[in-house]
């Protein structure tokens, strides 16, 4: 009966050499896609924000548009409706509404009154995109991945025009 033999070393560290190279292309490529998922919700999230924060305006001026002008305020959530408060102390009953990286998606009034926001002919808030166009009456935006503000996060802006990477923004 012949003698049966195993693996030799070199034939062993060159499977775990290709295994390596293997691994080394795979793990960027799947962390990228993973990235640009969070970003696709994100986005998605964005553009939900921009409608509810849009019919607030409708129904209460912009007295439902939370906060003073320049102010960063956090968005959360209470039963379905959307509520703003301070970054990180979130109001009673409410829980934050959080981006794909966990940190809380936040709100930015850039107007203190109706200048800012879609108007028909009578000067009446419009959610026509016909109505005259109107400097952003307020920013959505999320840290992105690094929780940092700077060229990652991902954006509203143009009005609504855009919401993607800011590093992508257009000048509108």
């Amino acid at each position: 009966m012949p003698r049966q033999r195993g693996f030799s070393l070199v034939e062993l560290m060159i499977a775990v050499a290709i295994l390596a190279v293997i691994a080394a292309i795979a793990i960027p490529l799947y962390q990228g896609y993973i990235n640009e998922a969070r970003i696709g919700t994100a986005i998605k999230d964005i553009r939900q924000a921009e409608l509810i924060l849009d019919d607030l305006a409708l129904d209460n001026g912009l007295a439902g548009l939370d906060g003073n002008t320049g102010t960063v305020r956090g968005m959360y959530l209470q039963s379905g409706t959307l509520v703003l408060g301070a970054v990180g102390t979130a109001p009673s009953g409410t829980k934050a509404w959080l981006d794909p990286w966990d940190r809380i998606y936040r709100y930015q009034r850039n107007t203190a009154d109706n200048s800012g926001v879609r108007t028909d002919a009578s000067g009446a808030i419009s959610n026509s995109a016909a109505a005259s166009p109107a400097p952003q009456a307020y920013d959505v935006f999320s840290l992105g991945p690094d929780g940092v503000q700077n060229s990652d996060d991902i954006v509203r802006g143009c009005n609504g025009a855009f919401v993607g990477v800011d590093a992508d923004h257009p000048s509108c």
